[in-house]
């Protein structure tokens, strides 16, 4: 079956069940490449708290010029 058979099928999907699908195919790839499924580690958010030391003002900055164009 080619991706463009799957189409039809996929769009009629619910956004949740395209999540799903997502996660589904992912995992058969992860397997595929012999890659754990599952982190081996915690993410912890305190451990990048600062790490890039931007201001919220360039970041917005950033986000407002990367987003030209996308309409």
């Amino acid at each position: 079956m080619s991706v463009n058979e799957l189409l039809p099928s996929v769009a009629a999907l619910s956004h949740a069940e395209k999540f799903r699908l997502v996660q589904i195919v992912l995992r058969q790839l992860a397997e595929e490449e012999g890659i754990p499924s599952e982190p081996t580690d915690d993410f912890d958010p305190r451990r990048y708290f600062g790490v890039a030391q931007h201001t919220r003002q360039a970041v917005d900055d950033y986000l407002s010029s990367a987003r030209e164009g996308w309409t």
